[in-house]
């Protein structure tokens, strides 16, 4: 079959062109060129009104030891200017002074232009002062038409995104064992482990998987903005599929908690989600049986965090019972019941902590996807086993 999409829907590139324009603003910044005396960093999105602000200022110790800033309102005219504050620390190997200009006192609403005084640093930086609410509000609506576009399954929303319903063998998945490093190793189905319903939740990011270590941490922030903030068009139906899908990777009466749907990189005769360039809906039209190279990407293996009833690595635990509990806590004033019923389920899941982790935590398959060890945070480490995907 031809992985490449014949009908590509705008909507899709829309986002993919968004996503690549997202990372260029940092992975493009970070060109040969020898790094500046001395960087602004600004906050992009503005600063609120009646709110703390704080810039920015990284480079050598010694050369910003004397510099000043000044700030131009939109007619040129000095509206603050002063020292720089001390050094925090460094940054990396290049930029060892990190300084702060604290703007707190800059509470017009505006467009401003921040620049340093007393060396040759660049052009000013711009930014915004304006009510939170005029800043924030378009991010949260643009956050939630995001997620609706990530949707898999059958709520996938075909008005906004151009798409159809997607990995519906998803709601009839095999279990498989973690494979083993290298070309020639490729995930086995676990002996006696029944199919499980996984369908639903979102795409991780600019391929097909889903990892309940990413998606647990999107609907705890979500329904924290749904239980603190002022009502956000959507987010709440939103939240509650990506919760759906979560509850779906929790099997209480085993004691296991999943851990990622789909295959990233195949191996020797065997393809997974990141070797093809296709639309998510044409995985469900593949004629691909057993020992064929495209039978898991149609068929999807699951991954477990663990052996059943084993202990849970923390991160997983953390992340999946604090959005459970903050399911109860949303759901407490319309329907006490179902907010007993999910503050239970979190309760569990925080029972099975492991509270003594050895080595990296449980992840993604593989770890390096999303790197993290006990005590450290998380990142998107190189996908050494992740060829870019090929069309063909």
């Amino acid at each position: 079959m031809n992985h490449c999409s014949s009908r590509p829907a705008r909507a899709v590139a829309l986002a993919v062109a968004s996503v690549l324009a997202g990372c260029c603003l940092t992975a493009c910044s970070g060109g040969g060129d020898p790094a500046p005396p001395a960087a602004l960093r600004v906050n992009q999105v503005g600063y609120a009104t009646g709110g703390k602000k704080f810039a920015y200022v990284m480079g050598d110790a010694d050369a910003t030891a004397g510099l000043g800033y000044e700030v131009l309102d939109e007619a040129g005219h000095t509206a603050r200017r002063g020292d720089l504050g001390p050094s925090s620390g460094g940054w990396n190997e290049t930029y060892d002074a990190v300084r702060t200009i604290d703007l707190s006192s800059l509470d017009r609403p505006g467009t401003y232009r921040l620049r340093l005084v007393g060396a040759d640093t660049g052009p000013p930086v711009r930014f915004r002062v304006a009510p939170a609410p005029e800043l924030l509000d378009p991010l949260r609506a643009d956050s939630v038409r995001f997620f609706r576009t990530q949707r898999d399954g059958r709520d996938v929303l075909a008005d906004s995104t151009g798409r159809e319903p997607s990995h519906l063998t998803d709601e009839r998945a095999r279990v498989h064992e973690v494979p083993g490093e290298g070309p020639e190793s490729a995930p086995r189905p676990v002996a006696d482990a029944g199919p499980v319903d996984v369908s639903g939740g979102w795409f991780d990011a600019g391929d097909f998987l889903k990892f309940t270590h990413t998606a647990s941490y999107v609907v705890a922030q979500m329904l924290t903005t749904v239980r603190d903030a002022p009502p956000v068009p959507g987010l709440r139906d939103e939240a509650l599929h990506g919760l759906r899908w979560l509850d779906r990777m929790w099997d209480p009466s085993s004691g296991t908690l999943y851990a990622q749907v789909g295959l990233g990189s195949g191996g020797r005769g065997t393809r997974g989600d990141h070797d093809v360039w296709r639309l998510p809906e044409e995985d469900d039209r593949l004629d691909a049986g057993p020992g064929d190279a495209d039978h898991l990407v149609k068929y999807r293996p699951v991954f477990r965090a663990g052996e059943p009833g084993e202990p849970l690595s923390p991160n997983l635990a953390g992340r999946v019972s604090a959005a459970f509990a903050l399911a109860a806590q949303t759901a407490a004033d319309r329907d006490p019941e179902q907010a007993r019923g999910w503050l239970a389920k979190a309760a569990a899941v925080y029972a099975r902590a492991d509270t003594h982790p050895r080595g990296e935590l449980v992840t993604t398959v593989p770890g390096d996807y999303y790197q993290r060890t006990p005590g450290g945070t998380t990142w998107s480490g190189p996908r050494s086993n992740s060829p870019a995907p090929r069309a063909r």
